[in-house]
């Protein structure tokens, strides 16, 4: 992510609902033709936020701030209706616009919630990282939530960082150092049963934005699990503590996490494929469930005991 896109995500994270809620607190919205539009467009917008936006560069906390501001504004601005809820038909003439941006946030939220949702054979692993707070940046099925939903192998692919205990994935907003990140260094283990079939080491660690794009996995490991290959990447260089063609088990120390290959910053990149190449990165994408639960973008995961010890 570069920074002009940095700062436009804040926009509309930030800025973009801050207005709708001034509008819906201070506008003369004494009709309903006024404060219903008014009211559907902030409540999707506010919801759709919930759901899709990237809330662990501000603070995941922030999360729950604006449907809370939401319900407060939408109650007190109510009295203002004295009484009467059904807009008359002069009212949605001059209101169409406020409709059809009701409308168009209803869509986007809709979307954004297709995303739990998955139609293909889920392939069973263990959360590869031990104990910590873990927030999931991308994934789920559907663009809005996953960047990674638009590459046919890559279609349940997740990214995952860790939060600090302000619910922050790095100390900094945009940190150039990638020790800042929270992840950066915390050990990766096995998440199944399986062989090696690829083990990459050795590409440097970059200080973000920059990236390597032809590398796009920097260091990163495939084990082959029950016919399918599951793909960790953007290891730490260096780390990776493991051969191609040994056998792992659930919990095995492969690596650390890094900030290696085509990333923008240090986070674990972890997608499975159905491929008749054990050490392939593409293929046949395969939803992942881990420990049950299929993540989607703003999940977050708390291993209840401490990772396995390296070995």
């Amino acid at each position: 992510m570069s920074t002009l896109q940095l700062l436009v995500a804040i926009a509309a994270m930030l800025l973009l609902p801050a207005s709708f809620l001034l509008i819906l607190w201070r506008k003369r919205l004494d009709e309903p033709g006024r404060w219903l539009p008014a009211v559907l467009y902030t409540g999707a917008y506010v919801v759709y936020l919930y759901v899709a936006g990237s809330w662990a560069f501000l603070s995941y906390y922030l999360r729950y701030l604006w449907p809370v501001l939401f319900l407060a504004v939408t109650a007190a601005s109510y009295p203002r209706l004295r009484g009467r809820l059904r807009p008359r038909r002069s009212d949605l003439r001059r209101t169409w616009s406020d409709w059809l941006v009701a409308a168009v946030f209803t869509a986007l939220l809709v979307t954004s919630l297709t995303g739990g949702r998955y139609g293909d054979t889920p392939v069973a692993l263990t959360f590869p990282l031990g104990e910590g707070r873990y927030y999931v940046g991308q994934g789920g099925n559907s663009p809005l939530v996953n960047y990674h939903n638009t590459h046919p192998s890559q279609k349940y692919a997740l990214d995952i960082v860790a939060l600090n205990a302000a619910g922050m994935r790095a100390a900094g907003l945009y940190p150039a150092d990638p020790s800042r990140y929270v992840i950066f260094g915390r050990p990766v283990y096995s998440p199944c049963d399986g062989t090696v079939t690829a083990a990459v080491d050795g590409l440097p660690d970059l200080n973000p934005p920059a990236r390597d794009p032809d590398h796009l996995a920097g260091n990163h490991i495939v084990v082959r699990c029950d016919g399918v290959n599951v793909v960790l990447a953007h290891l730490q260089q260096g780390s990776v503590a493991v051969e191609v063609g040994e056998r792992v088990s659930a919990g095995r120390l492969l690596a650390w996490v890094g900030n290696s290959g085509n990333t923008t910053e240090p986070h674990l990149h972890v997608h499975a494929v159905r491929s008749e190449a054990p050490d392939a990165l593409d293929g046949e994408a395969v939803p992942v469930l881990f420990d049950g639960r299929f993540l989607v973008r703003n999940s977050v995961v708390e291993p209840r005991r401490p990772g396995p010890s390296r070995r």
